[in-house]
């Protein structure tokens, strides 16, 4: 597979690009999966973080084997299969439609007060957790989810 290295449907390449290195690799699946998120979900998707170079994924104390990165050391990716979407400010019943949404086209959730996180592991290991907590959660959406 080749890496996506530009901007894809609904997500321009500076909301894409590594807040450190500016480099933009996408794993091609990833690439395909989430513009037809954004288009079932009928809402804009804001990301705070997708692609993170290894040594910017380091400076900000990321997992060493987070899905965010474009060069990945333990799972077999062809660069980024993870995003953060911000949803502070959205209701709890958008909040739970878009995991939902995302659950049902194959999508990994991580729960947290600020943002969601979504990835594509289960493209890689198809029987790893769905959804989980991360970081700081506080809401409703874990026992209703699981």
């Amino acid at each position: 597979m080749i890496p996506i290295t530009t901007a894809i449907p609904h997500f321009p390449e500076h909301e894409l690009r590594c807040k450190g290195s500016g480099e933009i690799r996408l794993d091609p699946r990833f690439a395909e999966a989430l513009p037809k998120l954004r288009e079932a979900f009928g809402k804009p998707l804001v990301p705070n973080s997708v692609c993170r170079s290894p040594e910017h994924n380091k400076k900000i104390k990321g997992h060493p084997s987070s899905l965010h990165l474009t060069h990945n050391p333990k799972w077999p990716t062809f660069g980024t299969m993870a995003c953060d979407i911000r949803w502070r400010d959205w209701s709890p019943v958008d909040q739970e439609c878009f995991a939902r949404l995302a659950l049902s086209q194959g999508w990994r959730v991580g729960l947290h007060d600020g943002f969601c996180h979504i990835d594509r592991l289960l493209d890689v290991v198809p029987d790893h957790k769905k959804v989980f907590v991360y970081g700081t959660y506080t809401g409703h959406l874990l026992k209703r989810l699981t």
